[in-house]
């Protein structure tokens, strides 16, 4: 996912959307020294940014940081059923 200064709603949601109707490993290890155990409390949180903080500046990291754990799921073959 391409860094973005600010997300829309849409955009934000549509990441949330993904992440709530595919099932992940919980273990992710997406590169640049980013190591994710716990991906659902991680999710849980990121989720919370996103919904609230889409059109922030300050934020655009961690809503950006959805879209690299989605990428790096699906490179990686850790989301089940697909």
């Amino acid at each position: 996912m391409d860094y973005k200064r600010t997300y829309t709603k849409d955009e934000a949601e549509e990441l949330i959307h993904w992440f709530e109707t595919h099932e992940c490993e919980q273990d992710i290890d997406i590169g640049q020294g980013v190591h994710i155990k716990n991906l659902s409390l991680a999710l849980k949180q990121l989720f919370h940014v996103a919904r609230t903080q889409y059109n922030n500046p300050s934020f655009s990291g961690q809503i950006n940081l959805l879209g690299r754990i989605k990428d790096a799921l699906i490179e990686q073959g850790k989301v089940k059923g697909e």
